[in-house]
């Protein structure tokens, strides 16, 4: 995609399949049994592979859980970049970002491995950098979303907004993960009304 239509890369790794499927299997073990059972003997079964694959392609468990980071922490990423950027600037494009953002908080195998990580996360120094990039990418990419288009001032000027946006999604997930029952309806209308009317009194006149 070009700079133009949207302001990031595709952070999402690129893996032989192998190793996709090895990642796979390895969020599995972590959404079903924990950080603690993420053993290359659990991954290797959870897979149907042998352990020896998941050193040929990770080399240790640290750049394994290093992997395992990049790929839950940026799970969403393909299909919110394409779907953006298909839509028109402007409404529809603030309207397919709302969608996303629904969805996205009721994904709960998803956000239930992001939860196991970000905690082994924040205490790794060297891990720790992925979560702020990860944190960089959604507010840029929500304020393009939201912007219309990739104006470097303009982004700027909403980075507080969708500062906002990426708080709420992570919030509410966290509610649907505690209470599967939450309705989260009535707080995204309210939420979606908000950003309308602050987009609405930000405008130059």
């Amino acid at each position: 995609m070009e700079r133009d239509d949207i302001p990031l890369n595709d952070p999402t790794p690129k893996l032989a399949p192998t190793a996709r499927r090895i990642l796979d299997a390895a969020q599995r073990v972590l959404v079903r049994d924990g950080f603690r059972a993420l053993t290359f003997e659990a991954i290797a079964g959870e897979a149907g592979e042998n352990p020896a694959l998941i050193r040929y392609h990770f080399g240790s468990k640290a750049g394994l859980i290093s992997a395992l980071v990049d790929a839950v922490l940026f799970f969403e990423a393909v299909e919110l970049i394409q779907t953006l950027s298909a839509a028109p600037a402007g409404r529809t494009r603030r309207e397919a970002l709302f969608r996303l953002h629904r969805k996205m908080a009721r994904d709960r195998e998803s956000y239930t491995a992001y939860y196991e990580l970000i905690p082994h996360v924040l205490r790794d120094r060297e891990l720790r950098p992925k979560l702020r990039a990860l944190m960089e990418w959604y507010r840029r990419l929500d304020a393009w979303a939201l912007s219309g288009h990739a104006d470097e001032q303009e982004m700027a000027a909403l980075e507080p907004l969708s500062s906002l946006t990426v708080a709420v999604l992570d919030g509410l997930a966290l509610q649907v993960e505690a209470d599967p029952e939450f309705d989260l309806e009535p707080v995204f209308r309210l939420w979606e009304g908000l950003v309308l009317d602050y987009l609405r009194d930000a405008a130059p006149a």
